[in-house]
């Protein structure tokens, strides 16, 4: 038997790109929060801003972050 060509070269392993690694997953754990010191709830860190007009700087969310404008 003989193998049919099909015209496309076989690929050297030089031109061959080299696969990234493949990022490990991140365990599904407790999600970190952070309490609003003008509100008082808790928050995901994603929410949370620093106001930083205020000396003492402020560490609050976005909602309170907007009112302090």
């Amino acid at each position: 038997m003989t193998a049919k060509s099909t015209g496309a070269a076989p690929k050297s392993k030089a031109t061959e790109k080299p696969k990234a690694p493949e990022k490990p997953k991140k365990p599904a754990g407790p999600e970190v929060t952070f309490l609003c010191n003008r509100c008082q709830k808790r928050k995901p860190l994603g929410e949370m801003r620093l106001v930083t007009r205020f000396v003492p700087v402020l560490v609050v969310c976005t909602d309170c972050a907007k009112e302090l404008r």
